[in-house]
């Protein structure tokens, strides 16, 4: 009976395996509603439903700047029904070389990055400003008086602080705030909560109408934005600053699912292929 018992749960999780998926599969999406990573997320799914024949459920976790969705990702079973969906770049590598995650970029399987974004200082379409060294000139001349909004922890984050170090501008000179996703730190701007943001450009091609666009954090300019290259735009101070890659996008599961459910994995990755 004992040996029926063990052949009969044996035999049944092959057929498991064989019909996956067989139930909801949960995408986490490592930032907030209405960001770039969101929205791609909930247009890829349109599609995933179609092609995996199931339902799936969109978990927004957006504390920390994935770390939380990161963890909650690495601690569900490893069968292909928890999906990670983020800006992996630079959040992971991030959350790791500050020594907040226990993980490692060897616990996640990168299934795909497939929108690749670069970071742009913008202003509302009515602000007085319409230039990167207007603004920087304002800051040093003016302390305390302006304030940018950032995700936290990301490319754009990083291109303020590296911006204000080249000119040797104290970031106590400008009010840095930050925020857990795309939407909320762009409508932070359209509502004046805000005078500059430095976030995805792609990712807020939306607002284009109300947003002008002073410089692009790439090596050469954007059929997409009317606006310089960043270097191009500090030209006159003769200061450069090295090109930050901006947020990379994509789909990620557990290390331990390819290697546990190679079948699974397989029938995954070709889906979102």
């Amino acid at each position: 009976m004992k040996n029926f018992i063990i052949l009969f749960f044996f035999f049944n999780s092959l057929i498991l395996a064989d019909t996956y998926p067989n139930k909801q599969i949960e995408f986490v999406v490592g930032l907030g509603q209405g960001g770039s990573a969101d929205r791609m997320t909930r247009n890829m799914a349109i599609f995933l439903e179609k092609e995996l024949k199931t339902s799936i459920k969109i978990t927004n976790k957006k504390n920390k700047a994935s770390l939380e969705a990161a963890n909650y990702v690495l601690k569900q079973p490893s069968d292909g029904y928890t999906v990670f969906s983020s800006t992996f770049l630079p959040y992971l590598p991030n959350s790791i070389l500050s020594g907040q995650a226990k993980y490692s970029l060897d616990d996640f399987e990168i299934i795909n990055l497939q929108w690749f974004d670069y970071d742009f200082i913008a202003v509302n379409k009515t602000s007085e400003f319409n230039s990167v060294l207007e603004i920087i000139n304002h800051i040093k001349n003016n302390p305390n008086t302006l304030s940018a909004g950032v995700i936290n922890k990301s490319s754009g984050h990083l291109l303020l602080k590296l911006l204000l170090k080249k000119f040797d501008i104290p970031f106590e000179n400008i009010d840095i705030k930050v925020f857990n996703g795309g939407k909320a730190v762009r409508t932070a701007l359209l509502n004046s909560e805000i005078d500059i943001l430095i976030t995805a450009a792609q990712g807020s091609e939306a607002y284009r109408d109300k947003i002008k666009a002073l410089a692009i954090s790439s090596a050469k300019r954007s059929r997409r934005w009317d606006a310089p290259t960043l270097n191009d735009a500090i030209n006159d101070s003769k200061i450069v600053m090295p090109i930050i890659n901006g947020p990379t996008r994509g789909f990620a599961v557990s290390k331990e699912f390819k290697i546990k459910y190679p079948k699974r994995f397989k029938i995954l990755k070709n889906a979102i292929k």
